[in-house]
């Protein structure tokens, strides 16, 4: 069907942007992995992935959402990436927001196609630029990743020239771009591909999630998503070439996502669940001195089932973090914002005027929709096994993501 269609990996995707009601809260079954990001005249925008059974199970899409008052109320979608619905059931994958120093804003998603090709994974940029409206326009997308996908924000070096983050899972031998790790893509322009510059493949990572700094030497310091915790590794050479350092940590933050900037001020900002073993105490840490110590915590949300934060900073002074909570678990599946700064972190409570914690970005149950029950999704396919036992596509439905199991069988976190 595929090559009857001219349909490649490389076919670019494009937007939906009259989401109509079948795009709702009321028939989302999950959602999670949010980004954010902040126009120059203060407007809010969030993303997340979502849809139907979970994460990589068919029928999911990219929700885009705007706020005009401080993340106090939020739209319904905007926008929406949903492949699976022209392009052979694709699926898509995490996605990403950023404003990139010329002030456009990025919004990056994924793709994974089922189709013949040396590739069936790519990341896909869409630019607008004017992110002050409600309803920008969007420039036509530009390929910015091959055998993998991207979540984390990029990294802009002084000049404004900056790497874009890009997690590679699938590797073909004698082609550099397709190596298993985390890797740093060059932007070269408007309207041209992302140009792969180079990558650390770390030992103990199933997804990097990677995340890079300038040090004041100059070297870049990169941060990535372990089996142990957090790894590392430094660049001499403006990313070309990565050496693996020793473990960053191995006391929380195990097998999830974290936030990683430097702020305006110069300090460095680490959002991560503060935990040996849970996704929970969702914490921003702060550090004076690059890195060396994090002496400067700030909790924003001490539940369990708390993950995934990507945050925002402003030039004026606020931080905004937004991150989910139980993608899969009755009465929780929300998006949630804080809005935090550094005075608050080093005093370990909100202490500016205008911070705020846990505020809702979307609740599935305040508008009908998520499950009815826990681990509804996960009945849902064992009923479809059942009824087709020898399908394997059935079976394949039936296995579960890292993520949802973390969700499901996520111990009970200790007091903090």
């Amino acid at each position: 069907m595929a090559e009857a269609l001219k349909i490649t990996a490389l076919t670019p995707p494009y937007l939906e942007l009259m989401p109509g009601p079948h795009y709702w809260a009321r028939v989302r079954m999950w959602q999670g992995i949010p980004g954010i990001t902040r126009a120059p005249n203060g407007r809010l925008w969030a993303t997340w992935y979502t849809g139907l059974l979970g994460e990589g199970k068919g029928q999911n899409y990219d929700v885009l959402v705007t706020s005009a008052d401080d993340g106090k109320t939020w739209s319904k979608p905007v926008a929406v990436y949903d492949p699976s619905r022209n392009f052979l059931n694709a699926d898509t994958g995490d996605p990403m927001l950023w404003t990139d120093p010329n002030g456009k804003m990025w919004w990056f998603v994924n793709r994974s196609m089922k189709v013949r090709d040396d590739v069936s994974g790519t990341c896909w940029g869409f630019c607008t630029d004017d992110p002050n409206v409600a309803k920008p326009v969007w420039n036509a997308p530009v390929l910015a990743g091959r055998g993998g996908g991207t979540l984390n924000k990029p990294f802009a070096f002084a000049d404004g020239s900056w790497l874009h983050m890009f997690d590679c899972r699938q590797a073909i031998k004698g082609d550099p771009s397709l190596t298993r790790g985390g890797h740093v893509y060059r932007f070269a322009g408007y309207g041209k591909p992302f140009e792969d510059v180079g990558c650390s493949a770390f030992k103990d990572s199933i997804f990097a999630e990677h995340m890079v700094v300038e040090r004041a030497d100059k070297t870049l310091w990169m941060l990535a998503r372990t089996t142990y915790g957090i790894g590392q590794a430094e660049s001499k050479d403006g990313g070309k070439t990565w050496q693996e350092l020793e473990p960053f940590t191995k006391k929380f933050n195990v097998g999830t996502r974290f936030f990683f900037r430097r702020l305006p001020s110069g300090n460095l900002l680490l959002v991560v669940n503060d935990h040996p073993k849970a996704r929970s105490n969702m914490t921003a840490m702060l550090s004076k001195d690059e890195g060396r110590t994090w002496p400067h915590k700030l909790v924003l949300d001490e539940r369990e089932s708390v993950s995934y934060p990507d945050a925002v900073e402003c030039k004026e002074g606020p931080i905004y973090v937004i991150y989910d909570r139980g993608r899969y678990k009755l009465d929780m599946q929300e998006i949630l914002l804080a809005k935090i700064t550094e005075a608050d972190i080093e005093a370990g409570k909100l202490v500016s005027p205008g911070s705020y914690l846990k505020q809702t970005v979307s609740k599935l149950a305040d508008e009908g929709g998520g499950v009815r029950f826990e681990g509804e999704t996960v009945k849902l396919r064992e009923e479809f096994v059942r009824l087709n036992p020898d399908s394997a596509e059935a079976k394949k439905q039936l296995k579960l993501e890292a993520g949802e199991k973390a969700e499901l069988k996520q111990p009970k976190p200790a007091a903090p």
